[in-house]
């Protein structure tokens, strides 16, 4: 086993004021730093006479195997947009089996994920809502399931949809559809310069909205009785 580790760092919702002192420091100790281009181009400063390695779907796979053989002699870092451990699993496994194969260790230097600002935006504590991704590759029955779960608990259910355009109207539109009556506010691009908040005060009114979302989406739904 190698000694050497490639991190996978999160690096934070967008504001590159979030990035951690942690995640700096093991930016700047790596030779090669790889990533989707929306989140290296927002460290370009820090990133100059370094190797920059874009990752692309149609080739994610093929990429991260060249660059984990790097990390066997050279420090490797893969920014991760948010938090490794919030709503990346299935790109985290994928690293971490690669890199198993090949002898080489991960260090995951965790992030500050959306699902933190927007908990801060609305005044509200993990404690006290669920949270679900449909941001994931495959089937997503379970965690719509999951959701209805968490709303008939009356709970806060804080939801990253799928990231399409109507990525919050297909929520709504299974919610509606199980008959369940609920408030959403939506935020889109979270400590962008340009953020924005949506408010619909039932499940028709978000059903009904005409603008396309970002993909950088997450969703807070308060159930009523």
């Amino acid at each position: 086993m190698s000694e050497i580790p490639v991190y996978i760092i999160g690096v934070g919702p967008g504001d590159p004021e979030y990035l951690t002192l942690k995640g700096y420091k093991a930016i700047k100790d790596s030779s090669i730093v790889a990533g989707w281009k929306s989140v290296l181009e927002r460290f370009w400063p820090i990133l100059e006479g370094k190797r920059t390695v874009v990752l692309t779907y149609k080739k994610e796979s093929e990429t991260l195997e060249e660059i984990i053989e790097i990390g066997k002699t050279e420090n490797v870092a893969i920014l991760d947009h948010g938090d490794p451990s919030v709503s990346d699993w299935q790109f985290v496994e994928k690293i971490k089996n690669i890199a198993a194969s090949k002898g080489v260790k991960v260090n995951i230097i965790s992030g500050v994920s959306s699902l933190n600002i927007a908990l801060s935006r609305l005044g509200l504590d993990i404690n006290f809502i669920g949270f679900v991704t449909l941001h994931v590759r495959g089937d997503i029955s379970k965690s719509l399931n999951d959701l209805l779960n968490i709303l008939k608990m009356g709970r806060v259910a804080v939801v990253i949809p799928e990231p399409y355009k109507d990525g919050p109207q297909k929520v709504a539109k299974f919610l509606y559809d199980n008959n369940l009556n609920c408030r959403i506010v939506v935020f889109e691009k979270l400590s962008y310069d340009d953020e924005r908040r949506r408010d619909y005060d039932n499940l028709v009114s978000l059903l009904n909205e005409n603008n396309e979302f970002s993909d950088l989406t997450i969703m807070a739904i308060f159930p009523k009785s």
